[in-house]
């Protein structure tokens, strides 16, 4: 427990001195007609889950996941240029499916008896979900409250079926509570940034695929279908209408909350995150189950998630 005090106390200390740092260089988030803050916020508060990853990395005896932790890096300082000085599709991309690659590799993906067209949908659905879970990150606690929702059920089945030390999730709960001090306000001191967010999910992503493949649980997928749902659709949406998907915009389901329903950025963080932990839950009860049952109950989970996607946004393209 002591430990646990004084890992809080540290990174708690890193945060405040990026959150000073950043002021004193402009590292700030400018409002604009497409944004849903109103203020200029300091950007690349998440640092503080790249440090914990480190700090639980350094604290261990003997190296292990050293690939998913190359991976895990090269996002993170690919995130942190990003929030300085912002990159370019084409040069982060490249990097980002070595970073993946690597991730997934350790996960054991590639060194699976998975079929390879299997190997590579995976490959392409990850890369995905990288940039995805950056777009998620659009309104002020939605980023850290959704990933206590991932996080909380995945703790709950390692802790029944141990793959990972629970001391890995700690360390990112710890960082969520110390994020969420500056950003889980209504109107935040700290952004998590592209740092933020793709350090959070290549974290989630190395934890859901590696249990994924060791249970032989691809049930475990619906532990993100309320994210997987709002920016897939929305991208299908944007591609349709031939926009750039890397522009800022407000089409997501959530900003639509907030823009049409009025409703607190904090509200609606809390709501997609209880709604998820529902469903996790629920789906924890059929990991005894067949993968074949598996499969079938979790693409019924996207079905209904992406109807009633389609049915909020009928009703506000009615407003």
């Amino acid at each position: 427990m002591i430990l646990y005090i004084l890992y809080t106390i540290l990174l708690f200390l890193v945060t405040y001195g990026y959150y000073k740092y950043a002021l004193s260089s402009n590292i700030l988030d400018n409002p604009n007609h497409r944004s849903s803050h109103t203020t200029p916020t300091v950007r690349g508060g998440g640092i503080v889950f790249f440090v914990a990853v480190l700090l639980y990395f350094l604290s261990q005896s003997k190296v292990e996941y050293s690939y998913f932790f190359s991976g895990f890096i090269l996002l993170s300082i690919l995130g942190f240029i990003d929030d300085k000085k912002e990159l370019s599709a084409t040069i982060r991309f490249p990097f980002q499916l070595l970073a993946v690659g690597l991730i997934l590799y350790d996960a054991g993906l590639f060194t699976s008896n998975l079929p390879v067209w299997i190997q590579i949908l995976g490959f392409i659905v990850a890369v995905g979900f990288i940039n995805a879970f950056n777009f998620m990150d659009g309104i002020n606690g939605i980023t850290g409250f959704y990933t206590l929702g991932i996080i909380l059920p995945l703790l709950w089945v390692n802790s029944k079926h141990p793959i990972f030390e629970n001391q890995f999730f700690y360390f990112v709960l710890i960082a969520l509570a110390v994020f969420g001090y500056f950003n889980f306000r209504k109107q935040a001191l700290m952004f998590a940034g592209d740092v933020g967010s793709m350090a959070l999910a290549a974290v989630i992503l190395f934890w859901l695929t590696k249990m994924m493949i060791d249970l032989k649980s691809p049930i475990l997928l619906g532990f993100v279908a309320i994210y997987g749902i709002d920016s897939a659709l929305t991208i299908l949406r944007r591609l349709l209408k031939k926009e750039n998907i890397f522009e800022a915009h407000r089409w997501h389901l959530y900003q639509k909350f907030v823009d049409l329903w009025k409703w607190n950025h904090l509200k609606v963080a809390f709501v997609y995150t209880i709604v998820q932990l529902l469903i996790s839950f629920i789906l924890i009860q059929l990991l005894n189950t067949s993968i074949i049952e598996q499969s079938i109950i979790v693409l019924g989970v996207y079905l209904v998630i992406g109807i009633m996607y389609f049915y909020f946004q009928f009703k506000f393209s009615k407003n």
